[in-house]
């Protein structure tokens, strides 16, 4: 096991604790009040979403991963963070905190390595916030269609189209090989 994997494991509970009260604060001050209190699902959810993903993000960094199981890890709470009012910055960033908060238990030896696993973990985090954000992109745009469309159909202006004559449409019009 690398030596920074190897701390991580021993000092999981206090780099999480920390984590979470960095990432926390990252809230307004009231939402910190709140999220901060209970991390029980039902009282508080994204305070328990935030330390299950944090804990689970540990948990991996301490074993080694892949960015797709990372992405996996972190998709609860970046999913939450990309709908609120964070910037894209601002929204994965509290990733970045976790590097201050091992700097004090690695050694200059293992400090590069663990700051490039973290830099994969941002990434990851980041290709998540991205899919998110495409994902709430086509859901609005599929309504801003939807909204035309019944309006046009209001006012007599196109004839109600069946999900068959959509696709046969398309199919017309397909001149693919």
């Amino acid at each position: 096991m690398c030596g920074f994997k190897h701390l991580i494991e021993e000092y999981k509970k206090d780099i999480l604790k920390q984590w979470v009260e960095i990432t926390i604060q990252t809230y307004s001050p009231e939402t910190a009040r709140v999220l901060a209190k209970d991390s029980n699902r039902f009282d508080n959810p994204v305070g328990a979403i935030t330390k299950e993903t944090l804990e689970a993000a540990v948990n991996l960094l301490g074993k080694g991963f892949d960015r797709d199981d990372m992405e996996k890890v972190l998709d609860p709470l970046i999913r939450i963070r990309a709908v609120q009012t964070f910037t894209a910055a601002d929204a994965v960033g509290f990733l970045f905190a976790i590097k201050p908060i091992a700097r004090n238990l690695l050694g200059e030896k293992d400090l590069e390595e663990f700051h490039l696993a973290v830099d994969e973990m941002v990434l990851a985090g980041f290709n998540r916030y991205m899919k998110c954000r495409e994902d709430i992109f086509l859901l609005k745009a599929t309504e801003s269609k939807r909204r035309v469309y019944n309006a046009f159909e209001r006012a007599g202006l196109v004839q109600k189209m069946t999900e068959e004559d959509l696709l046969g449409m398309y199919q017309e019009n397909d001149t693919s090989p």
